[in-house]
């Protein structure tokens, strides 16, 4: 029977945290604000989209989102050009998935041309098929829709699909739909430990912590 493993990007797959602390850094420097203990948190779950107007109604910031979007993608796209890897054990993973037969997926929250940027620097490109982003499919990642859209498209039911990610709003709205779930453990992205463990089928810190599960 078919199965898929599906993949979030940052603080999941890759190693990328640390690239949108210094652009949220250094933008909100630049009108003269700080980050919020809770902004990274509460930008998680949102698409890029939402998370430009969450940042307009929270600061009372004049610019449109496509303005901020804008900014941030230019802070960001060298990093995840030249300098974002793989986060330990995400290729051995990666290869046994596929040896084994899953279908391998992404659903991310990063602009595309990032997105498509960092796989194919890492030399991982070839191994997702589809690749969807919360922009193109004009929800937030803690939306089932999302999920459903999925599993439809690539013909896998949502039992057979294990969603990984690293955000635990975005695992539960897997779960609510039937998917299995793994939480991924990031110290960067501002989720708090006892939450992913509560909600994911299986918690790892690590990636290679999964290659034990496969089968």
């Amino acid at each position: 029977m078919d199965k898929a493993a599906i993949f979030d990007l940052d603080g999941t797959l890759i190693d990328s945290m640390y690239v949108w602390q210094y652009v949220d850094e250094v933008f909100l420097k630049k009108r003269g604000y700080i980050v919020p203990p809770e902004y990274g948190r509460e930008c998680a779950h949102r698409s890029f989209y939402e998370t430009a107007q969450y940042t307009i109604e929270l600061f009372g910031l004049k610019e449109s989102p496509e303005e901020i979007m804008n900014e941030w993608k230019a802070l960001a796209d060298y990093e995840y050009k030249t300098n974002v890897r793989l986060k330990p054990g995400a290729r051995e993973l990666l290869q046994a998935l596929k040896e084994k037969g899953y279908r391998l997926c992404i659903c991310t929250s990063l602009m595309k041309p990032l997105c498509t940027n960092v796989m194919e620097s890492n030399g991982v490109l070839s191994y997702f098929d589809p690749i969807v982003t919360v922009d193109d499919f004009g929800k937030g990642k803690h939306s089932p829709d999302i999920y459903l859209h999925i599993s439809e498209i690539i013909g896998v039911p949502a039992e057979n699909c294990y969603m990984f990610d690293d955000v635990a709003l975005n695992l539960a709205a897997c779960k609510s739909i039937g998917m299995n779930t793994v939480g991924v453990w990031e110290p960067k992205g501002g989720q708090r430990k006892q939450e992913l463990r509560d909600i994911a089928d299986v918690y790892i810190e690590c990636l290679f912590d999964y290659l034990k599960y496969i089968k």
